[in-house]
């Protein structure tokens, strides 16, 4: 009986069948082989970069088919799921699939067609509106630093290089430059090589949209072979636990990049209404800045805002007080109320460590990785908290949140 019981527990705690003596020398073991790799890489680090930046190269459309595939399975599973399913009909039910797919592209052909339209000719208008109320503006403020005792001194040289300031020669400027012969060739060979970057990178992303077709239209079965080659790979306690972390990160990006969007589509919606209601010009437009730049994290809001204020304080600078007031308004309700509902639930990573992965994220990254860090950490945050609480359970221990 007693020996039955002790198989029990060692089954149980698959910890426990690990010899401390024999698990210690696979630590070191296997520390010396990864400092032994990483001075590898240091000696022959040229040669090593330059191919993996071939291999990054080569695999970069695949890389990118996967992420449209990914953001693409947000309105694929709607169509499926929420139209589709309702309707009984056997021909439809036997292409779901292939529709889903084509409305799902078409939907988000759409959404961009839509922001470009809205955008870009706003975006013409009040550069344009710039141009001509910079000089205006430019002398009010060379006049304001006469008023202030320590910039009265630099008046007049501001004022001197204002009048001096020629736009007529620096369009000849840019003239002279563009009919000179030996910058001319060399326009010319910037222009061919910059076709020749564009014409490759259509082709990369024209390999890529193909690429995320093909994972979307058989994504059941990529994942049943994934599940196949990790388990014959691998024994089954190694590969159980592999599998789990894939699914944490599958849950994690899935639900970031979702609430993102739910959260970005809310707050420009909000701000097109308020702007509507209280009379702000260019109401849509503001909106659809506001929602495209809201898809950065914690820099986005107050790119947008400020983008926004330049926008509506040209046409008119009592409305452009009153807009960034509501901007204020709408991003402490995201903040306190719509983000932690949304995003935070489907994350469910604290505040200060979604700080720090924006922060390393994007110091490494830009805005990309702003969005890689955020469910990386939260899967790296979930994954040391079932190994705490079991390392916990293990030996029996009360540990309780104090208050300080």
């Amino acid at each position: 009986m007693e020996e039955k019981r002790e198989t029990r527990e060692s089954g149980n705690s698959p910890l426990r069948k690990l010899s401390f003596k024999n698990e210690v020398y696979k630590k070191i073991f296997l520390t010396g082989l990864a400092l032994l790799f990483i001075a590898y890489l240091f000696l022959n680090s040229k040669s090593i970069f330059t191919g993996f930046g071939i291999l990054l190269g080569i695999m970069t459309p695949f890389i990118l088919g996967g992420v449209i595939a990914f953001i693409m399975k947000i309105p694929l599973n709607f169509f499926e799921r929420k139209v589709f399913s309702k309707i009984k009909n056997k021909k439809i039910e036997k292409h779901k699939r292939t529709i889903s797919i084509a409305l799902s592209f078409i939907f988000i052909i759409l959404v961009i067609f839509i922001i470009m339209a809205i955008i870009v000719p706003q975006l013409i208008k009040s550069f344009d509106g710039i141009r001509k109320s910079l000089p205006s503006f430019l002398q009010m403020a060379i006049d304001k630093t006469r008023e202030i005792p320590y910039l009265s001194n630099y008046s007049d040289k501001l004022q001197s290089e204002y009048d001096n300031l020629s736009w007529n020669e620096i369009f000849n400027r840019i003239k002279d430059f563009v009919t000179s012969k030996e910058k001319s060739s060399n326009i010319i060979n910037s222009a061919i090589s910059t076709a020749s970057s564009i014409l490759g990178g259509l082709v990369s992303f024209m390999l890529a949209l193909i690429t995320s077709i093909y994972i979307l239209a058989d994504k059941e079965r990529l994942g049943y072979q994934a599940t196949r080659i990790c388990y014959s790979f691998f024994n089954n306690r190694v590969a159980n636990k592999i599998i789990h972390v894939m699914h944490l990160l599958h849950e994690n990006f899935f639900g970031f990049i979702r609430g993102q969007l739910t959260v970005a589509t809310f707050i420009g919606i909000a701000t097109f209404v308020s702007c509507f209601i209280i009379g702000v010009p260019n109401a849509a437009t503001l909106g659809v800045i506001i929602g495209v730049t809201d898809l950065i994290p914690i820099i986005g809001p107050f790119l947008g805002g400020a983008m926004g204020f330049v926008m509506t304080v040209i046409e008119n600078p009592t409305k452009g007080i009153a807009f960034i007031v509501l901007i204020l308004i709408l991003q402490q309700i995201e903040s306190n109320l719509v983000y932690p509902k949304i995003v935070g639930n489907k994350v469910g990573l604290p505040s200060l460590w979604t700080l720090f992965a924006i922060t390393v994220g994007g110091s490494l990254f830009g805005v990309v990785g702003m969005w890689v860090f955020i469910p990386l950490a939260s899967t790296l945050y979930e994954l040391m908290r079932e190994y705490t609480e079991y390392k916990i359970k293990e030996k029996n221990l009360d540990i309780r949140i104090k208050k300080v």
